[in-house]
């Protein structure tokens, strides 16, 4: 592919993010270099396939570009959060906010392989895997990069490469952590009965467990816990483990029937001191890695990548249009981050008798938030990435 320094893109990282990102700007018109570092495995399938948790707005977004497969995903149509040993609990469905669905449980594998046949079919991306994007040079005007043995000089460099980004530590943008001291256990579930397309969060006493609907009587787990909980679900046989999660989930499901592989990871909260640095922008979690307590990580992340292909063009300064962009996202991002680390810290709390009142008070706010349908629809409309007729918007543009 003959490129244009002007008109060329680098983006690190073809995850869903970098993916979603390249086919966005080479359809603009960018000549776009994608490079990922790994190779792709494939997905073990079955109880073993990954899942992610899409809002309606990214699929409103994915849709309207044309990135969404038509037969993918399972729907949300409600939502039911309560906590374990409390009285309240909160019901929220599609109809609240006037939508066919509030979200989406979709396969990682199948996202990603119909983003990757896109960009095959692209003639205007390269992809190159394996392979690493160093930086050699950032200004204001281009980026200098370095691709195997290959030197190149692009307009833009987009910077999808994850938590640990190598490519932010580069461009010396420093990042604040807070680690959590939770772990997030992911593994998926098939269950007695079918799951009606309703989500759950389940407050425990060791951290928030949210059951997905995906599949045929099949839920996708993601159980963040404490330390110990977490050390101790490790050690449990796959019989052990599903009672354990029963106990804490309760009978919602049927008995809970068997349980496919099990990932652990830690939950921490990374944020970029900057998003955006002369000619180079970070997206997704190399931006900023969020708790998934309320599941907005990626969906944050693509409005974002929604938001940079809007704002920039071939031909025209890269810096100024990456500014607006910075200034034209932090509100949402401000709040995302705010509310999920709020969320995260309030259901934290270990089991002691000094902790009694304040769940009390958890519980009594659970109630009142389903018991207003004003305040309901609010709090949906934000987790399902929409903005009410009452914030002078509508939905968020297309």
């Amino acid at each position: 592919m003959m490129v244009n320094s002007s008109n060329h893109v680098v983006i690190a990282g073809a995850g869903i993010v970098g993916s979603v990102q390249s086919l966005l700007l080479a359809r603009s018109g960018f000549d776009v270099t994608l490079v990922e570092a790994r190779q792709t495995v494939p997905d073990a399938g079955g109880l073993n396939v990954r899942t992610v948790a899409l809002s309606c707005r990214s699929r409103q977004l994915l849709e309207n570009s044309g990135l969404w497969p038509e037969s993918l995903g399972c729907a949300i149509r409600e939502v039911h959060a309560s906590e374990r040993g409390g009285f309240g609990s909160v019901r929220l469905t599609a109809n609240d906010l006037d939508v066919d669905t509030l979200g989406y449980v979709i396969a990682n594998a199948e996202l990603e392989a119909s983003l990757m046949q896109q960009i095959k079919d692209q003639p205007n991306i390269d992809f190159v895997c394996p392979g690493k994007a160093t930086l050699v040079a950032n200004s204001d005007h281009d980026v200098a990069l370095q691709i195997g043995s290959r030197k190149l000089t692009a307009a833009l460099l987009v910077a999808a490469d994850g938590s640990h980004s190598a490519l932010r530590d580069s461009l010396g943008i420093a990042a604040s952590n807070k680690d959590y001291g939770q772990f997030a256990t992911v593994a998926n579930i098939r269950c007695q009965r079918p799951h009606q397309h309703i989500a759950y969060e389940r407050f425990t006493e060791y951290g928030p467990l949210a059951m997905l609907p995906f599949g045929d009587r099949q839920m996708a787990m993601v159980y963040s816990a404490t330390r110990e909980c977490t050390d101790h679900l490790r050690g449990l046989t796959d019989t052990e483990f599903l009672a354990s999660i029963q106990r804490s989930f309760g009978g919602k499901l049927g008995r809970l029937q068997s349980v496919g592989s099990r990932v652990v990871f830690p939950l921490q909260l990374i944020v970029s001191s900057a998003q955006t640095l002369g000619c180079s922008v970070l997206i997704g979690n190399a931006a900023r890695t969020i708790h998934p307590v309320a599941g907005q990580g990626l969906n944050l992340a693509l409005r974002d990548v929604f938001e940079l292909a809007a704002q920039i063009s071939p031909g025209q300064p890269i810096a100024a249009a990456l500014d607006r962009f910075s200034i034209s996202r932090r509100a949402d991002q401000q709040q995302v981050i705010s509310q999920t680390d709020r969320l995260a810290r309030v259901f934290l709390k270990q089991p002691r008798l000094i902790d009694k009142p304040f769940s009390l008070l958890r519980s009594t706010a659970m109630v009142m938030l389903d018991g207003i349908p004003a305040f309901r629809k609010r709090f949906g409309a934000a987790n399902a990435g929409l903005r009410l007729p009452s914030d002078n918007s509508g939905l968020l543009r297309h």
